[in-house]
């Protein structure tokens, strides 16, 4: 039996993403980068001190909190993109889905 227009759009738009749902996942994949970013941040601050700690000519900085805060800055850009990219591949791949019948959603 096929579905009428009215039927599908309600199927479809069950399916979409919320808003609330978007925003939590996009908002944990900048954290999950934040936290990455900066682990990476400071091992790579204890590994190589001297090269954090002259970046910034007029000054002497702490290389482990320098690289901590560079890796979890780079981390939240890098992971809020990646969430993004993962909602936008989420919605591009929802709209071929197939109704519980077997027809597809176009």
């Amino acid at each position: 039996m096929r579905k009428t227009g009215r039927e599908l759009d309600r199927l479809v738009f069950s399916r979409a993403m919320s808003a609330k749902k978007v925003f939590i996942t996009v908002t944990a994949a900048a954290l999950a980068g934040m936290v990455m970013g900066g682990l990476f941040g400071l091992a790579a601050g204890k590994m190589t001190p001297d090269f954090f700690r002259h970046l910034v000519p007029w000054q002497d900085i702490e290389p482990n909190g320098f690289a901590a805060f560079c890796g979890a800055t780079a981390g939240i850009i890098l992971g809020g993109g990646l969430g993004c990219f993962g909602v936008v591949l989420q919605a591009i791949f929802g709209w071929r889905k197939k109704t519980p019948d077997g027809t597809e959603i176009k």
